[in-house]
């Protein structure tokens, strides 16, 4: 009897491990993305300032969808119900940035079945098309406030970009200059700060510092510190740009920004920070980051 119960098992056991295979795979393949594009509006894109950055920003941007569709292609454009969005903060005024804006909200959850594939496959020209509208909107201001990234953590990106559904993994990508800067913005509590300026004393003092890295942490300096919990959130930060007088602005500010994200419990392995550099080489390390965050989420 302990004989034929036994033999039993081992016929049925490679069945259990199929099935358990291709539930490993199921849950990969009917993963959703959750993905927020965050873009920095300040002077960073000013074409009398940086002509380039426009052109540069519309090919990070297109990096990013072409990961985000490569994805939805794998898995099956039908099973999709990813969502990806395009925002700026504070919000502009301008009520034809604000409805460019939404109309690039797309969430296939609610779309019909038979539209889904459609809509896949205009996304790029979607995208395009409107992304220029908004850069030519705002690169060509007559004055910029600034980009209040510090208050955008502080108050919306809990709820912008973290849904608590396990079917989806939320990723925030913010194209911005690495410099915290909105003119109504700006105080510390000691070394800890709201802002990053070019000329402010907490970033120049470490300029020709040798080991500035060491006062950086004795001193405690940092960005002032909020009470988010971001584990559930993969940041990618690309476009830091610091003056070509001062290159060492890339450490300093990196080094601010990543004790941030930290202390709001991002795990290290979940953001990058790019430095503007040529566009195929940013472009390669933004599909890995998204390669990488799938592999993660594949074994969970």
């Amino acid at each position: 009897m302990k004989k034929s119960v036994i033999l039993s098992f081992l016929l049925i056991l490679p069945f259990i491990i199929s099935c358990n295979e291709n539930k490993k795979e199921e849950d990969l393949n009917f993963k959703n993305l959750n993905l927020t594009i965050l873009i920095d509006l300040s002077d960073r894109i000013s074409i009398k300032k940086n002509p380039d950055q426009v052109e540069k920003d519309l090919y990070i941007i297109n990096s990013v969808l072409n990961s985000f569709k490569k994805f939805l292609y794998h898995k099956g454009v039908v099973q999709s119900d990813d969502k990806i969005k395009v925002i700026f903060y504070p919000i502009n005024n301008n009520s034809i940035l604000q409805e460019t804006a939404d109309s690039l909200y797309i969430d296939f959850e609610q779309i019909d079945l038979m539209e889904r594939k459609q809509v896949f496959a205009s996304l790029n020209d979607l995208y395009n098309r409107n992304l220029k509208k908004i850069y030519s909107i705002a690169s060509r201001a007559n004055s910029y406030p600034g980009s209040d990234l510090f208050n955008y953590f502080k108050h919306r990106v809990v709820d912008d970009c973290i849904l608590l559904d396990n079917r989806f993994i939320n990723v925030l990508v913010i194209l911005t200059d690495g410099y915290l800067f909105d003119e109504n913005v700006k105080y510390n509590y000691g070394n800890r700060y709201s802002y990053l300026a070019p000329l402010a004393q907490h970033i120049t003092q470490f300029r020709k510092m040798k080991n500035w890295e060491n006062l950086f942490n004795q001193k405690d300096y940092g960005l002032i510190k909020i009470d988010n919990d971001l584990s559930r959130l993969n940041i990618l930060i690309a476009e830091f740009n610091p003056p070509k007088a001062h290159p060492e602005d890339f450490d300093i500010i990196k080094k601010y920004w990543s004790k941030w994200l930290i202390e709001q419990n991002v795990n290290k392995s979940n953001f990058k920070i790019l430095k503007t550099d040529l566009n195929y080489l940013n472009s390669s390390i933004i599909q890995k980051f998204f390669e990488d965050i799938l592999k993660r989420n594949s074994a969970l």
